[in-house]
């Protein structure tokens, strides 16, 4: 990566978002969200007839595009939201063709030929068009979510993203707040999918996480990218592009609540147990979801409007269950913990003329989690109450300069910002005003943390971040023969003013003893075996500029094959810490020298071929390969920005409950001389992965095909942490001795994913449709997916299968339009277990981290075949440390299972209205499937608990639902 060549990279991305831009009109477009009409029309011996003029309506909202047929009697009508169209064809001395019913969805293109009749011979030729179940031109292994599937099948939190697990590749969330499936990516980090929302990428710059949701009621569509993708999108996993509603020629509108209650649910396998041996009474729970939504027309034609809001409040608790009561039991039980949520879309669409179109959205997605990460091994006074509220305003401007020539410009202008206000369950936010002041009452209420084998307990952590950010994107599409040409770029700027949060106190013992939380108790404890603490808290700013650009061609090279080549460029510019200087820290020039950082030559190229067979739009070969980058999330990079201005402190076996020896913190740190850092690598570089998808898609009958894949990625340069002044496993001396513990942000991970999808889809017609897919996956990594590597000199441990790593995955949904306005949806999904490793619950190579492998262990050994090899090994380190021997019986698996349902029955109550009942069951069968959340194992082998899991999916959850519609 010289500097030449990375400026030469910098001027192509300015110069061809420049050149874009330049064809622009000053407002911005449909983008990643639109469709395409192209065809041949001839007349009825097939001779092709130039000069025909073309006309697609939108039969909703009555907005036209017209166009001319070339010399060779091509057509092409691009930047077409999705909807229901009529195509017509009109030349003097021919009847008119028409095309009825053209259903477009986001991101399709279809090809509809017309053929004419000499006027006279036949007065006009209307035909129904039939949609696509085998996308003819398309490269990508990529499917819609349709609006029947979000209507008719049941959705547990009305997020209508959930149903892209639907689809094979798919890994369930692990999350709790903005919890989204993973698409791609092989399931090593939900981060790397990639998220649009009417063509506005839709994420967070400092984790990677979806940045808002759409209200349900204002989905039209999305469209799910799971390997493949175009020069057009940047992913190293899956890209999820969202189409939102617009308004029609005639006034529409829902209202309607969605109520659960305790009385309505079933107990979890653990409430249950709590309720029989010790007379716990049900947990209290309630939800409520409520909303509407209404759009219509301000000019029949031209302008038109849409709103949506819903609301949630979810009142619940968490179970906190160690599985060591005789320990523990004064801390257990159910815990108050809830969700609200608040999300609002507003939007309005203008038609210019019939070259011009513009469109202004607005989103609003305000969230409070109450006790967040509570539950299991983890206390009720663990985690977070956290309150997020987030905002995008796009607007976007669709130009048709001629009929070969398209621009799409968008913007998402301030105020577009995500805030976090979180703080320790029950006490309360800090106030946004007062960002950055750190007063001591703020934390009177800290207790400080305290980590045993089977449970953590207390509170340290608390943020108050605000992320400002602006980004603007055009897309340019020039059509000659059978060349599309397409080159375009986008420019996304992120600011963030945060917080350094401070840790009091963090104290890990190596063995379970009697706490509940008392003040005797904790003046009781003994042994521990690390104490950590980092002091003052202060401000911190992060920055990046996120330079994309690229160009592409979809070239017909015969009617019945289709080529697309491209080249992306992406730049993370200054985004690697450059700004921060050594102002106050100058001892931080050993390390690091931010000024250097760059990585400037990621160049992707991407190809790929859609072969249809027999050219009768049945049997279609499909395969894409290309190199794809990531992100460098600021989530990590922001840790070395107060490197040496905020003191680390990591004390082996200290002394209790004074672990400064009589000292004051900051005499110890002084005494000390050998700080803690954290700090960014030099080298740091995007996250890159190589992949490649081969496929055949066959329409089996009208509205029903088969799809089959094979897909590999290869990851590299995935970011991770190592501590590189780890002792020398010989010596026991510091590579740098004069330091302690220096945790680098580096790009060192590697993974390695392999799968096969199968995907049977029955796309809604006569009243019902269904979707049946499965996946066989393999996904091993290098920490590609972990936090901190766990041994400096041996990243060979590290090696292994990934955290998300399911083998198999089948999931099939169906739904039917009974008689009497009955429908009736189901979702069935079984997930094989995830793996699982054994943690020695020491710092046995003494980096300052508790997380070693037990000795002849390495990463996720367990649940993949080999069990009693691995089980002797931690019972052998258990007796090294005078613990008794685990059963192989209490090693527990996540295997998912759940069938849900969904019924509802429409009444019509005149004049266009109707009232629709809703019932929903949510784990018919209450199967107990354990394990949400990332790695809900018992993973430390000193845990008397090692294997088990304290997290468990609900059983039977029912819902009643009424939606009134007109």
């Amino acid at each position: 990566m010289t500097s030449v060549s990375g400026r030469r990279a910098i001027w192509f991305a300015i110069i061809l978002l420049v050149s874009a831009l330049g064809n622009a009109s000053p407002v911005a477009a449909q983008g990643e969200a639109s469709a395409t009409v192209t065809g041949v029309v001839a007349d009825a011996q097939g001779g092709v007839l130039p000069g025909v003029t073309v006309t697609l309506r939108n039969v909703e909202s009555g907005t036209v595009r017209t166009t001319v047929t070339e010399a060779d009697g091509r057509y092409r009508l691009a930047g077409l939201q999705p909807g229901r169209y009529g195509l017509r064809a009109e030349l003097d001395g021919f009847a008119p063709a028409e095309v009825t019913n053209l259903a477009l969805t986001i991101g399709l293109s279809v090809q509809q030929n017309l053929t004419m009749a000499v006027q006279g011979i036949q007065e006009a030729l209307t035909v129904t068009a039939q949609a696509p179940v085998v996308e003819t031109t398309t490269t990508e292994v990529t499917t819609v979510v349709t609006q029947e599937q979000i209507e008719m099948l049941p959705i547990a939190n009305r997020q209508a993203g959930s149903l892209a697990l639907l689809l094979p590749g798919t890994q369930l969330p692990t999350g709790t707040r903005r919890a989204r499936p993973t698409v791609g990516a092989g399931g090593a980090n939900a981060n790397l999918t990639t998220s649009y929302v009417d063509g506005g990428q839709n994420q967070i710059y400092n984790s990677g996480q979806e940045f808002l949701e759409v209200p349900q009621s204002g989905i039209r569509e999305f469209r799910v990218n799971i390997s493949g993708s175009s020069a057009q999108y940047s992913a190293v996993g899956g890209v999820v592009l969202t189409a939102t509603k617009s308004g029609t020629n005639q006034f529409h509108g829902e209202a309607f609540e969605f109520f659960r209650d305790t009385s309505l649910n079933a107990m979890d396998r653990f409430e249950k147990e709590a309720h029989d041996t010790r007379g716990a009474s049900k947990p209290e729970y309630r939800r409520n979801q409520y909303g509407g939504a209404f759009g219509g027309p301000v000019v029949q034609d031209r302008l038109h409007f849409f709103a949506a809001f819903e609301r949630t409040k979810e009142p619940k608790t968490e179970t906190v269950r160690t599985g060591q009561p005789q320990f523990f039991s004064g801390v257990e039980g159910a815990f108050p913990a809830g969700y609200e949520r608040r999300q609002l879309l507003l939007r309005g669409d203008l038609q210019l003329n019939s070259a011009n179109s513009v469109f202004l959205r607005y989103l609003w997605d305000k969230e409070y989690t109450f006790c967040e990460e509570c539950g299991g091994a983890m206390a009720g006074n663990t985690g977070t109450d956290t309150d997020s509220p987030r905002d995008s305003l796009l607007a976007a401007h669709t130009w048709v300069i001629t009929p070969r020539v398209l621009n799409e410009v968008r913007s998402q202008l301030p105020p577009s910002h995500l805030e976090n206000l979180g703080s320790p369950p029950g006490i309360p936010r800090w106030p946004a005003s007062q960002r950055g002041e750190f007063p001591a009452e703020r934390f009177q209420q800290y207790t400080g943390v305290y980590v045993f084998p089977s449970l953590t307990w207390g509170s340290t952590g608390y943020s108050n971040n605000n992320t400002a950010r602006w980004d603007v994107s055009d897309d340019f599409t020039v059509s000659a023969g059978g060349h599309t040409l397409k080159a375009g770029g986008a420019f996304l700027r992120f600011r963030s003013n945060e917080e350094s949060a401070h840790n009091i106190a963090t104290w890990t013992f190596g063995q379970d003893q009697f706490f509940d939380g008392s003040a005797a108790a904790i003046r009781n404890l003994r042994n521990p075996i690390q104490f950590t603490a980092s002091f003052p808290p202060l401000p911190r700013h992060l920055r990046a500029d996120w330079i994309q650009s690229y160009v592409q061609d979809e070239w017909r090279v015969l009617p019945n094959l289709t080529l697309d080549v491209g080249l992306r460029y992406e730049n993370l510019h200054k985004a690697f810490n450059n700004h921060i200087t050594f102002a106050g820290r100058e001892r931080l020039r050993e390390l690091i020298n931010p000024a250097s950082r760059h990585d400037n030559n990621n160049w992707g190229p991407r190809f790929g071929l859609a072969w249809d067979v027999q050219s009768d739009g049945r049997t279609v070969v499909r395969l894409a390969t290309g190199k794809y980058y990531g992100n460098v999330f600021a989530g990590t990079l922001r840790n070395e920005v107060n490197a040496l201005l905020q003191s680390n402190v990591n004390i082996r076996n200290p002394s209790y409950p004074d672990p400064y020896g009589g000292l004051s913190p900051q005499a110890f740190v002084t005494v000390s001389a050998t700080p803690n850092v954290s700090i960014t690598s030099d080298q740091i570089e995007q996250p890159e992965s190589k992949s490649i998808n081969v496929g055949l898609s066959r329409e089996l009958r009208p509205n029903l095909a088969v799809h089959v894949d094979a897909v590999y990625s290869r990851g590299s340069k995935a970011s991770q942490i190592a501590n590189v002044n780890t002792p020398d496993p010989v010596t026991g001396i510091r590579p740098r001795p004069t330091w302690g513990n220096i945790n680098e942000y580096r790009s060192a991970g590697e993974s390695d994913y392999r799968a096969m999808y199968l995907r049977l889809d029955k796309r809604f017609s006569n009243r019902y449709q269904y979707l049946v897919s499965y996946t066989l996956a393999s996904d091993k990594d290098r920490g590609a997916g972990q936090a901190t590597i766990v041994d400096l000199y041996h990243p060979e441990y590290d090696d292994g299968y990934g955290n998300q790593d399911r083998r198999h995955t089948v999931v099939a949904s169906g739904a039917v339009m009974l008689p009497m306005d009955v429908t009736v949806g189901a979702v069935w999904n079984y997930r094989s277990s995830r793996p699982f490793g054994a943690r020695a619950g020491v710092d046995s190579n003494r980096d300052g981290a508790v997380t070693d492998y037990v000795p002849g262990t390495s990463r996720n050994v367990f649940n993949r075949g080999d069990d009693a090899k691995y089980l002797a090994l931690v019972n052998t380190w258990r007796a090294q440390n005078g613990r008794a021997p685990i059963s192989a019986s209490q090693l527990m698996t996540d295997e998912f299972k759940r069938v849900d349902v969904r019924a509802s029955k429409q009444v019509n109550v005149g004049g266009g209205r109707r009232a629709e009942v809703i019932a929903q069951v949510f784990n018919l069968f209450g199967t107990d499937s354990f394990g949400p959340g990332a790695t809900p194992w018992q993973m430390n082998a000193l845990s008397n608990s090692f294997g088990t899991i304290n997290t468990v999916h609900p059983r039977q959850q029912a819902e009643l639902a009424v939606r009134f519609v007109w």
